[in-house]
């Protein structure tokens, strides 16, 4: 934590280690949680009220930041050199301390997740061609204009997307309330009302059109070819399954919480 707490502000590499910038909002707000858990960590275990000084301001100085990467529309950018990278929405899932900043009902969450689908419907021949067969749910790529092996959807951003809409719809299962931008935006996204129901059940769409192109015993390639569907790029990527199960978690807890079965058919 130390380490994050005195070069924070320094340029570094994005999260696809591609570009550098000063101003990446993956790297801001993860380093945020990390610094707010360390402050609270050297408190109460260490005994070091310095430290946790320390890394409280810090944190506090990266949240003030953090506003700078939301567009007027309420969608939330990467970086200056990168606007729109699915980056984002791994960082509201791994990033997310409960406190109220880039909650998921929030206008900017629901805003950059409705621009991210968005984007990769019109990118992927993929994406066109599942819609007008009738299978719901967006495949996500990494960023606007990737080309890396062809630019593709890629399985651990998609299982990331569906993570998102789950933890949505916890939320509404547990009473909470977005503003009417901010549900008129979702609801125009689901193409119907936003109920915890309907998003838990937009979630399932999106895993339930990437299995359709798992055909290697779900076995997971990085990436389905954005034309053909099939697998290619690094096969058996850790972090698919890592986020595939991180996925499935969190829709057992929205399930829970809307007091429906937790059985998903795979």
């Amino acid at each position: 934590t130390w380490v994050v707490a005195a070069n924070y502000s320094q340029s570094g590499c994005d999260l696809w280690e591609e570009v550098r910038s000063e101003d990446f909002f993956w790297n801001r707000y993860t380093m945020r949680k990390a610094l707010t858990q360390g402050a609270d960590f050297a408190r109460t275990v260490g005994g070091d009220t310095k430290r946790a000084t320390q890394y409280a301001a810090v944190a506090e100085s990266i949240t003030n930041a953090l506003s700078a990467h939301v567009e007027e529309d309420g969608f939330v950018f990467e970086a200056q050199n990168r606007k729109k990278d699915t980056a984002v929405i791994e960082a509201f899932n791994v990033g997310d301390l409960g406190d109220g900043h880039f909650e998921p009902l929030s206008k900017e969450v629901v805003a950059t997740l409705v621009g991210l689908s968005k984007t990769f419907c019109g990118a992927y021949t993929l994406n066109q061609q599942s819609a007008k067969a009738g299978h719901a749910g967006v495949l996500f790529g990494r960023y606007e204009g990737d080309t890396y092996d062809g630019g593709n959807p890629w399985v651990l951003l998609t299982a990331s997307a569906a993570t998102l809409l789950y933890r949505q719809a916890e939320a509404l299962a547990k009473g909470a309330k977005m503003d009417a931008t901010a549900a008129a935006n979702l609801q125009t996204l689901l193409g119907r009302s936003a109920t915890a129901a309907n998003v838990l059940g937009a979630g399932d769409a999106v895993l339930l059109n990437m299995k359709r192109f798992l055909t290697n015993g779900m076995h997971m390639n990085e990436q389905i070819d954005r034309d053909t569907g099939a697998l290619k790029s690094a096969k058996d990527l850790t972090w698919n399954y890592a986020n595939v199960l991180k996925a499935m978690q969190a829709r057992n807890t929205a399930a829970r919480s809307l007091e429906l079965s937790v059985a998903f058919v795979v």
